[in-house]
């Protein structure tokens, strides 16, 4: 009788040799056996290649992919365009899971018949030092939609994909964009609004590695400018599905115009400005845009903000950005 898995589990890998074989150890180990497990090598340079080709070898569910596109969007995406699997879930090639993770997470998703389930995760430091920020305490909520997106835009839920097990049908009509970095801060939130029924365990079952050199730890001027993109379309989304009362989404509302504030700023902090003038402008264009809402729903000093960078921009940059 021909295999056929549960959950599909895609690990997208980009030069991360030294910790990639406790990464697949940590889901081939899962005390749920019926895993397809997808590992997308994309332009690794170091081993990483190598070792995905010899868990190939060494595993019958393990299915590799070598791409010849860098990016962390095109592995997930190609690793969803080949999932066989009712159930997909997402792990970063430099972390790792508990070993009941996926079989508590599907059993609390079959039996509340949920769309998405999603658990708590920890930060591990190199010194192994371990660092819990939820309560844990092992007891499954069912939740609706509408409240984990209003968790998710006040960042009290982690848009990362990697804590979090989809429905795949979920997937039929967006995927991740390609091109960009955040890509999760883009997306997860757009998955969650299709779901009808979402269940959390509040466990940390996902160790997320904390790191020198991984991408979330080299924030330049380009990586402000692309979460300024995920960030922007949230504020449009939340009026346009009426996600909170009238009061919180004051809150809300100017906690995203704060966020791409804030990304604004760092952004003019970068050493390339002349290099990314077209980002630049693009802000610029988006945050007048904001000045179009009714003044009531901005709080004055953000909204003092994006009338001095759209309307005096020169003395605005000179005196905050200029180099001293």
């Amino acid at each position: 009788m021909k295999f056929q898995p549960l959950i599909s589990v895609i690990i997208p890998i980009h030069n991360t040799a030294e910790y990639l074989e406790r990464c697949i150890e940590s889901v081939r180990n899962q005390t749920l056996k019926e895993l397809e497990i997808i590992l997308v090598d994309n332009l690794s340079i170091d081993k990483s290649p190598i070792i995905c080709d010899e868990y190939e070898k060494l595993d019958s569910r393990i299915r590799v992919l070598h791409l010849s596109i860098a990016g962390p969007s095109v592995a997930r995406n190609a690793g969803i365009r080949i999932a066989s699997a009712p159930y997909i879930g997402f792990v970063d090639s430099d972390d790792y899971l508990e070993s009941t993770m996926y079989a508590d997470m599907l059993k609390v998703l079959e039996q509340k018949q949920a769309d998405m389930v999603y658990c708590n995760f920890c930060y591990e430091y190199e010194d192994n030092r371990i660092e819990q920020i939820y309560p844990n305490s092992g007891m499954s909520y069912f939740r609706s939609s509408t409240e984990v997106l209003r968790d998710i835009i006040c960042e009290q839920v982690s848009s990362s994909p990697c804590t979090k097990l989809f429905k795949k049908e979920l997937f039929d009509s967006l995927l991740f964009p390609e091109g960009v970095f955040f890509e999760d801060h883009a997306t997860v939130y757009r998955w969650v609004a299709e779901c009808k029924n979402i269940v959390w365990i509040d466990r940390a079952y996902y160790h997320y590695i904390q790191r020198e050199g991984s991408t979330c730890h080299t924030v330049d001027s380009v990586k402000h400018y692309h979460f300024f993109l995920a960030e922007y379309p949230r504020l449009e989304f939340i009026k346009r599905m009426n996600l909170f009362e009238k009061e919180k989404e004051y809150e809300a509302v100017n906690f995203i115009i704060a966020n791409c504030l804030y990304r604004f700023s760092e952004f003019m902090k970068g050493s390339q400005l002349e290099k990314n003038q077209y980002m630049l402008q693009d802000m610029r264009r988006k945050l007048k845009a904001w000045l179009s809402m009714p003044s009531s729903e901005i709080e004055k000093k953000n909204y003092n903000r994006l009338w001095k960078i759209t309307y005096i921009w020169a003395i605005y940059r000179r005196k905050h950005y200029s180099k001293k």
